[in-house]
Protein backbone atom coordinates (compact mmCIF):
# COMPACT_ATOMS: atom_id res chain seq x y z
CA UNK A 1 0.00 0.00 0.00
CA UNK A 2 2.50 2.61 0.94
CA UNK A 3 4.81 1.49 -2.24
CA UNK A 4 1.59 2.27 -4.71
CA UNK A 5 0.65 5.67 -2.92
CA UNK A 6 4.64 6.85 -3.09
CA UNK A 7 4.66 5.94 -6.92
CA UNK A 8 1.09 7.43 -7.86
CA UNK A 9 1.27 9.61 -5.59
CA UNK A 10 4.52 11.56 -4.49
CA UNK A 11 5.64 13.84 -6.80
CA UNK A 12 8.52 15.91 -7.10
CA UNK A 13 6.56 19.30 -5.78
CA UNK A 14 5.53 16.90 -3.19
CA UNK A 15 9.10 15.41 -2.27
CA UNK A 16 9.77 19.36 -2.00
CA UNK A 17 7.04 20.50 0.46
CA UNK A 18 7.68 16.93 2.58
CA UNK A 19 11.10 18.24 2.90
CA UNK A 20 10.83 21.43 3.75
CA UNK A 21 8.26 20.89 6.04
CA UNK A 22 10.33 18.07 7.88
CA UNK A 23 13.48 20.66 8.10
CA UNK A 24 11.21 23.13 9.50
CA UNK A 25 9.72 21.49 12.44
CA UNK A 26 13.04 19.69 13.00
CA UNK A 27 14.34 23.29 13.27
CA UNK A 28 11.48 24.30 15.88
CA UNK A 29 12.09 21.07 17.73
CA UNK A 30 15.97 21.82 17.40
CA UNK A 31 16.04 25.65 18.57
CA UNK A 32 14.06 23.97 21.76
CA UNK A 33 16.69 21.75 22.34
CA UNK A 34 19.42 23.78 21.94
CA UNK A 35 18.12 26.97 22.74
CA UNK A 36 18.23 26.29 26.10
CA UNK A 37 21.84 26.72 26.85
CA UNK A 38 22.90 28.75 23.27
CA UNK A 39 20.85 31.72 23.92
CA UNK A 40 21.77 32.39 27.53
CA UNK A 41 25.21 31.60 26.89
CA UNK A 42 25.41 34.33 24.29
CA UNK A 43 23.43 36.59 26.00
CA UNK A 44 26.21 36.22 28.70
CA UNK A 45 29.18 36.47 26.50
CA UNK A 46 27.66 39.71 25.18
CA UNK A 47 26.54 41.49 27.99
CA UNK A 48 30.02 40.14 29.73
CA UNK A 49 32.77 43.18 30.14
CA UNK A 50 35.52 42.84 27.41
CA UNK A 51 33.97 39.72 25.68
CA UNK A 52 31.79 41.67 23.09
CA UNK A 53 34.31 40.54 20.41
CA UNK A 54 35.62 37.51 21.81
CA UNK A 55 31.50 36.64 21.63
CA UNK A 56 31.59 37.10 18.39
CA UNK A 57 34.14 34.77 17.23
CA UNK A 58 32.87 31.71 19.96
CA UNK A 59 29.74 32.09 18.35
CA UNK A 60 31.25 32.08 15.14
CA UNK A 61 33.47 29.06 15.99
CA UNK A 62 30.68 27.39 17.54
CA UNK A 63 28.16 27.37 14.28
CA UNK A 64 31.47 26.22 12.17
CA UNK A 65 32.18 23.22 14.16
CA UNK A 66 28.48 22.88 14.18
CA UNK A 67 27.85 22.75 10.33
CA UNK A 68 31.53 21.45 8.91
CA UNK A 69 30.33 17.53 10.47
CA UNK A 70 27.14 18.53 8.28
CA UNK A 71 28.85 19.59 4.77
CA UNK A 72 31.45 16.72 5.70
CA UNK A 73 28.09 13.99 4.91
CA UNK A 74 26.62 15.94 2.18
CA UNK A 75 29.83 15.56 0.61
CA UNK A 76 30.13 12.24 1.24
CA UNK A 77 26.44 11.30 0.08
CA UNK A 78 26.91 13.59 -3.27
CA UNK A 79 30.22 11.54 -4.18
CA UNK A 80 28.10 8.26 -3.73
CA UNK A 81 28.75 6.75 -0.35
CA UNK A 82 25.10 5.07 0.89
CA UNK A 83 23.88 5.38 4.25
CA UNK A 84 24.81 1.63 4.91
CA UNK A 85 28.37 2.76 4.66
CA UNK A 86 28.57 5.55 6.57
CA UNK A 87 26.33 3.98 9.11
CA UNK A 88 29.61 1.29 9.60
CA UNK A 89 31.66 3.95 9.46
CA UNK A 90 30.42 5.55 12.19
CA UNK A 91 29.93 2.18 14.26
CA UNK A 92 34.01 1.43 13.71
CA UNK A 93 34.99 4.71 14.98
CA UNK A 94 32.46 5.71 17.54
CA UNK A 95 34.46 5.97 20.72
CA UNK A 96 37.41 7.62 18.73
CA UNK A 97 34.55 9.98 17.67
CA UNK A 98 33.00 10.87 20.97
CA UNK A 99 36.73 10.92 22.80
CA UNK A 100 37.73 13.70 20.08
CA UNK A 101 34.60 15.56 21.04
CA UNK A 102 35.10 15.14 24.24
CA UNK A 103 39.10 17.09 23.75
CA UNK A 104 37.50 19.22 22.31
CA UNK A 105 35.07 20.76 24.12
CA UNK A 106 36.98 20.40 26.92
CA UNK A 107 39.96 22.31 25.01
CA UNK A 108 37.32 25.33 24.31
CA UNK A 109 36.05 25.15 27.80
CA UNK A 110 39.87 26.12 28.75
CA UNK A 111 40.08 28.82 26.31
CA UNK A 112 36.59 30.35 27.77
CA UNK A 113 37.77 30.12 31.02
CA UNK A 114 41.50 31.33 30.03
CA UNK A 115 39.49 34.16 28.98
CA UNK A 116 37.32 35.27 31.41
Amino acid sequence: MFHKVIRTRLTTGGLEVGSLSVGFLVSILESLCTGEVYLPTSVFMTRAPGMQSAAIGYLLLYNVMFIVPLLAILAMTYFGVGSETLGNMLRKRLALAKFGMAALFAALGLIVLATV
